[in-house]
């Protein structure tokens, strides 16, 4: 199969058969995918869609943790299986699978009605004598 591509692709151009524009234009197959994966993961594809769409769905409280959980689990750009992936650390998720943190959504900062975790009182000491009555209930 690979013998093929490179006789109909590659072997005209290696032995000097393309000369002129058509030989400049088989830089475009070496430009072309770097310039597609800089578009959708920077530009149009990924940060359009990822952020976006969890966050939609976050505030539209349409079952939010199963949600989560399918993105802990799945990763955005490289097929991988969910059972593995959801065990690696992140920095492993950041490096090799390219899950940069502008992809990521996080109730708590991204949110316009971010809810406040279970077991948190949702009222914050601001002073010393606020604190103190916090503490003595």
């Amino acid at each position: 199969m690979l013998a093929a591509i490179y006789m109909i692709a590659v072997s005209a151009a290696a032995d000097g058969y393309v000369t002129g524009a058509a030989y400049n234009a088989l830089y475009a197959t070496i430009v072309g995918p770097f310039l597609l994966t800089f578009l959708l993961m920077f530009v149009s594809g990924l940060p359009l869609s990822e952020r976006p769409g969890a966050r939609k769905r976050y505030e539209a409280g349409q079952n939010w943790e199963a949600y989560a959980r399918y993105l802990r689990r799945t990763s955005i750009l490289i097929p991988f299986p969910p059972q593995l992936y959801g065990r690696l650390p992140t920095m492993v998720k950041r490096t090799i699978f390219l899950e940069f943190p502008m992809y990521v959504f996080d109730p708590t900062k991204h949110s316009d009605n971010a809810q406040q975790p279970a077991g948190q009182d949702a009222r914050k000491p601001s002073d010393e004598g606020e604190r103190g009555d916090l503490l003595a209930n």
